[in-house]
């Protein structure tokens, strides 16, 4: 496998390289990822062109934006599910070597929801989040803080996954850090809500049972944080 120019050199050392060992687990992830992208690109399509009749001319930035942090969302959340539900089933467990995988590429999507986000940011885009004056309301503001705070902790996360950063920390510490990623998570939940809430309760936010993209990403995350703690509230089970 040549080297890609692209790939920095640290993440194809430790990721990439052949007979390394180490690139076990990312052909099952860009699987799931590739799954994943195309469900939510499709979901978004036809919930906002075909249902909502928004322009398709907003296909590239605005529905991709939506179907992107749908999907990040999705693998963040899937990685930190597969160790709670490793508990029921042995057929996890063998898989949970792809955690760290998802959430890295889970991280990178968030990352580009952000910077498309930053593009499209604006009240003809989001005219929710701004009041008359042009300013950003406290809802708008309110949101942007909490998905601020969830990139920095979740790039803090990312960070220390990574052999060189971990190889440093001691056990208690990289999991500390690692822990913070259920508070990104939450932040999220936050960022989502406090941005979209007030469109849930319109009749025809639910149009043909196609529900809002920014719902759907509030029930997978609070999935998510249910399995935690019922798996925190169960006894450990003996070996």
């Amino acid at each position: 496998m040549k080297r890609c120019f692209f790939i920095p050199k640290l993440w194809y050392n430790y990721y990439m390289k052949p007979n390394s060992g180490k690139s076990v687990g990312w052909h099952e992830t860009f699987t799931i990822f590739f799954i994943t992208i195309i469900l939510s690109l499709g979901y978004a399509f036809i919930r906002y062109n075909v249902i909502r009749d928004v322009p398709y001319d907003n296909i590239p930035l605005y529905i991709s934006n939506k179907a992107i942090a749908l999907a990040s969302v999705i693998l963040i959340g899937i990685s930190f599910v597969m160790g709670p539900l490793a508990r029921f089933s042995q057929g996890i467990v063998r898989h949970l070597y792809l955690r760290k995988h998802l959430g890295l590429v889970g991280f990178a999507l968030a990352a580009m929801h952000a910077l498309m986000s930053m593009i499209l940011l604006g009240p003809a885009y989001y005219g929710k989040l701004y009041a008359a004056s042009g300013k950003l309301t406290l809802a708008g503001e309110g949101s942007m803080l909490f998905g601020v705070l969830a990139i920095v902790i979740f790039s803090i996360v990312s960070i220390t996954s990574m052999p060189p950063i971990s190889k440093h920390m001691h056990q208690d510490q990289w999991q500390f850090v690692q822990r913070l990623g259920y508070l990104a998570y939450i932040f999220v939940l936050l960022h989502v809500y406090v941005m979209s809430n007030a469109g849930w309760s319109k009749p025809d936010a639910y149009s043909y049972g196609f529900i809002p993209v920014s719902l759907l990403s509030v029930l997978v995350i609070i999935f998510v944080l249910l399995m935690r703690v019922l798996v925190m509230a169960l006894p450990q089970k003996k070996r």
